[in-house]
């Protein structure tokens, strides 16, 4: 039998759902509490609410929505089998490529873990220490790490570069690190999916730049402009240059034919003196 608050908890998020117009799913699984803490306030700050809930729950509460689309995203979230369930659900409405961005960049550090893969150069600035002389600086030179002693603790007297982007963490930067408190690894929430009532948006459409998209869309309506003004179908955005491209057409064959129009009488008996004035050097006639 289920429990009351069992129930009661799915149609709360029912609730939340059914008035959210823009619905965000990730998983934090990987993502230590305190970072998420961190993340968290951010997002509160931007009317951007995170809630961990639990997976089932979560489903069952999906499932009370009447939506193709909220069947695929049920479908998401039971392929992953490892998964810490986290609802966004933005107060305002919003892009879901803007959100996607805000997440990105709202982002928190943890310290380093051997096997880690740095996403940036590593640097340990020049300055005071709390470290104390000893086998601390032979550590310490083997980084190239440049030191002098004041008052008995450890000065750094240059900023020193100890690891680069992209570079694979070991034991012996791991322990360099936290010895100077250096978070260095990035921790995003990464979504999984975010529907806006219309459009289910998946992380590898999410994730593409928003500039490649914006340049798809200038490039697709230059060749779609190029279509219509070929095939000489107007639209809302190509009709000026049809309309100067036809006038341009009926000058032209104004002119070929000798037709005469207010538009081009002016130029046709310009012609016609000019062709004029050479029969007349070719007959030799003189005026």
């Amino acid at each position: 039998m289920v429990s009351q608050q069992k129930i009661l908890y799915v149609n709360d998020l029912y609730s939340k759902l059914s008035n959210s117009k823009i619905i965000g799913i990730a998983n934090i699984m990987d993502i230590p509490t305190a970072s998420l803490q961190v993340i968290r306030k951010k997002l509160k700050e931007m009317n951007i609410n995170v809630k961990v809930v639990k997976k089932n729950l979560f489903i069952k509460a999906l499932e009370k929505i009447n939506d193709p689309n909220i069947k695929k995203m049920i479908d998401i979230i039971e392929e992953n089998k490892r998964i810490t369930v986290l609802l966004i659900l933005p107060k305002d409405e919003i892009n879901p490529f803007l959100l996607n961005k805000i997440l990105e960049e709202n982002k928190s550090y943890r310290p380093a873990k051997e096997g880690d893969i740095l996403e940036e150069d590593v640097i340990i600035r020049a300055g005071p220490t709390n470290l104390t002389p000893g086998p601390v600086l032979t550590e310490l030179k083997k980084y190239n790490i440049k030191t002098k002693v004041e008052n008995g603790k450890i000065v750094i007297t240059e900023d020193t570069l100890v690891a680069k982007k992209g570079q694979k963490v070991d034991s012996e930067l791991v322990s360099l690190l936290q010895k100077f408190n250096i978070t260095p690894i990035p921790v995003r929430i990464k979504l999984l999916v975010v529907y806006d009532g219309k459009t289910l948006y998946t992380y590898d459409i999410l994730s593409t730049p928003l500039e490649e998209y914006i340049n798809q869309l200038r490039s697709g309506f230059r060749k779609a402009i190029s279509l219509t003004l070929e095939i000489a179908f107007p639209t809302k955005e190509n009709i000026k240059i049809l309309l100067t491209k036809a006038y341009q057409n009926l000058v032209k064959l104004s002119l070929n034919t000798g037709i005469p129009t207010k538009d081009t009488i002016k130029d046709l008996l310009r012609i016609t003196n000019r062709r004029s004035i050479i029969l007349k050097e070719k007959l030799n006639i003189k005026d």
